[in-house]
């Protein structure tokens, strides 16, 4: 059984629309999406994560139809461009911030948040107040509260994009790593084709919310795709 299944998907929002006919991902796979401005990657993550209504078609993750359910009740994680972390609180407690949300006791959220510290390798960071932290560590810090509450589908909105290159490459390794092992999903949105040949096992390239591309990374590595090269600009 797939762990996310997206079919017939379509949002109308004024003038644009978001048409997908059938998006499938298995356990620790990851979907990567591109395309120029304004060509529907934000709005297909809004509508998988129930910002903006859809007007036709299913979202199922592990098998449970959550189209119609607020976003709360999807269980489905979120990671933004800016890590928005709470800088009264130590690293720890961030991290532990969902699991409290979810009603799990003080000292298991403890013991979740410092193994999740350790797999995204900050353990050490853990009673550092989120202000004393560089930007790379703060992302770290965000991935690792999102993937702690342990939803099969994790949502990232160019994680990477403010990170300079040396920090990108090592994320990129961790985080595809970190998912694997773990038997999320993740539907990443980039702009940068490294992060998303690096990341992804599947990639969707959307124009004016329609798919022109979807296939595999390894054969979009083989032939590129024109609109890839236009958005790298090689």
């Amino acid at each position: 059984m797939n762990q996310v299944l997206i079919e017939n998907l379509k949002v109308n929002r004024g003038c644009f629309k978001l048409s997908l006919d059938r998006i499938a991902l298995n356990p620790g796979e990851v979907l990567g999406v591109m395309g120029p401005s304004g060509s529907g990657k934000s709005t297909l993550l809004q509508a998988v994560a129930g910002f903006v209504p859809i007007d036709a078609g299913s979202i199922k993750v592990s098998g449970r139809e959550v189209s119609q359910l607020s976003p709360e009740k999807r269980k489905i994680s979120l990671v933004f461009q800016r890590p928005w972390l709470f800088e009264n609180q130590s690293v720890l407690q961030n991290v532990a911030f969902g699991l409290q949300l979810q009603g799990y006791g003080k000292k298991e959220c403890q013991k979740i948040s410092g193994e999740w510290l350790e797999k995204m390798e900050i353990s050490d960071l853990g009673s550092r107040r989120a202000w004393e932290i560089s930007g790379g560590q703060a992302q770290r810090v965000a991935l690792a509260r999102a993937l702690a509450v342990q939803f099969p589908l994790i949502l990232l909105d160019e994680p990477f994009s403010a990170l300079d290159r040396p920090l990108k490459r090592e994320m990129r390794k961790l985080l595809k790593s970190v998912i694997q092992g773990s038997g999320f999903c993740a539907i990443f949105v980039g702009h940068d084709w490294r992060d998303i040949e690096e990341v992804s096992d599947q990639v969707l390239i959307l124009e004016e919310g329609t798919p022109v591309a979807f296939e595999r990374t390894c054969d979009l590595k083989t032939h590129p795709h024109p609109l890839v090269k236009a958005i790298c600009g090689d």
